[in-house]
């Protein structure tokens, strides 16, 4: 039987505390040393975590004495680029930062979110081209209704659905269907791909031949977004490979390139068609029918209910699927 002093916890708590170091430590403490804890290692600072959390910095590095006095480890050492959690950090960062998402889902859920004078922030991840499309109407719509609010957009990465599931990713926007089975998701809108040239492009009219898109001088985007190997496959099947003379990194560069040139691209058609109103470009349609794609939007299953998630939700749906 446990003595008056001691409170039993049990391994899937939050705050639970092997018994072999009951006699050293509390079993209880603030959630706020969770939250700092969490905030520390996905920023790899403490001076971030504490704006993150807005908080002081000595108040987070009192939160991080205090975590190493609790678990009996260092927790965190200093690297080259920023701190690296020991082995001990990177096993609570696993448990504790479901747990604290689980625990403050439960408090969203209950709690009114007013955008206007919110400052929460929101981590959305988007390909390139999607950051080139999708940031700008969403940023001028949260200016005007949530101006207090923090969005950072990141790039889409291989971890996707454990950053969502573990609460530090809220949405994934883009052609995902690895995701489908395993989140939330809604359609934003359908896409198809369309061919990218100057607008004063020799020998091409309303549309492209075959023959003429095969000898054409293409440039590939390197992204493992860009639908390259989609648009190389339906080309293949009919025996087409195409004449890649450049490959660049990134979209942005793409109008500068195809601007008074005799180069190529082929992209989805609602970044082509913005590239053709901005600079002296147009679009065709390809010669080889190539299947279309779906742009969705996902996020976990859990965030289902917290008014500030569905208000991210609605928003984007609003702004983005009419686009």
């Amino acid at each position: 039987m446990l003595g008056s002093g001691h409170r039993k916890t049990y391994p899937w708590h939050p705050c639970y505390i092997s018994t072999d170091k009951m006699d050293h430590h509390p079993t209880r403490f603030d959630l706020n040393l969770i939250r700092a804890l969490v905030a520390i290692y996905e920023t790899r600072s403490v001076t971030q975590a504490a704006e993150r959390l807005g908080l002081t910095q000595p108040t987070i590095s009192h939160s991080l004495a205090r975590l190493r006095e609790v678990y009996g480890d260092r927790l965190f050492s200093r690297g080259s680029a920023g701190l690296v959690p020991t082995a001990v950090a990177e096993r609570l960062y696993e448990q504790l930062s479901v747990a604290l998402h689980a625990i403050e889902g439960t408090l969203d859920a209950n709690a009114a979110f007013d955008p206007f004078s919110s400052t929460r922030r929101f981590r959305i991840a988007l390909s390139d081209i999607g950051s080139l499309f999708f940031t700008p109407p969403l940023l001028r719509r949260f200016q005007t209704i949530a101006p207090r609010i923090q969005v950072e957009f990141v790039q889409l990465s291989g971890g996707l659905q454990d950053d969502l599931a573990r609460g530090t990713l809220d949405l994934a926007i883009g052609n995902l269907p690895s995701l489908h089975t395993h989140t939330r998701n809604q359609l934003l809108f359908h896409e198809r791909y369309v061919c990218l040239m100057a607008d004063n492009y020799p020998g091409v009219g309303e549309s492209i031949d075959l023959e003429t898109f095969s000898r054409a001088r293409h440039v590939m985007v390197s992204s493992p977004a860009s639908g390259h190997a989609l648009v190389d496959g339906a080309l293949a099947e009919r025996g087409v490979q195409r004449n890649v003379v450049a490959l660049v990194p990134q979209f942005s560069v793409l109008p500068s390139l195809l601007e008074d040139s005799d180069l190529v691209v082929v992209l989805p058609s609602r970044v082509a068609q913005l590239y053709a109103r901005e600079r002296r470009l147009r679009t065709v349609e390809l010669p080889v029918p190539i299947a279309g794609f779906e742009v969705r939007l996902h996020w976990h299953a859990r965030q289902d209910a917290a008014p500030a998630h569905r208000w991210l939700r609605e928003e984007v749906m609003r702004d983005l699927s009419g686009l």
